[in-house]
């Protein structure tokens, strides 16, 4: 259960260079509305990517937890695959990448792909 967890959150973040552009697009459309089509374009070009490593040990951190912490019938129920148990296992990740732990951590990591000085 474990793998298919980190599977099926992997398989909707990463990769999604197309989704990815159109949501910078919108933030920072939002974030500064005098720009026009292309600087968002140019903006979203320039913003760093993150390495699909760091999605999959975020995702390794939610399947640890989630299997420290809920029952095995109700995982067993999250992983069978159906949209409706897709979209509980995506929410439960969104809420806890949303967590205080996790927004330390993934400030830390990304952090730690800066270059050193």
């Amino acid at each position: 259960m474990r793998a298919f967890i980190i599977a099926r959150i992997c398989s909707r973040i990463t990769g999604a260079g197309e989704r990815r552009d159109e949501a910078l697009r919108a933030v920072l459309g939002i974030a500064s509305p005098g720009l026009n089509d292309e600087a968002l374009a140019r903006l979203v070009e320039q913003t760093a990517q993150i390495p699909p490593a760091l999605y999959e040990r975020w995702a390794g951190m939610f399947a640890e937890r989630l299997l420290a912490t809920v029952p095995h019938a109700q995982i067993q129920e999250l992983c069978r695959n159906t949209p409706e148990s897709n979209a509980s296992l995506q929410l439960l990740y969104s809420m806890f990448m949303e967590s205080a732990r996790m927004e330390t951590v993934i400030g830390e990591d990304l952090h730690s792909l800066l270059p050193n000085p």
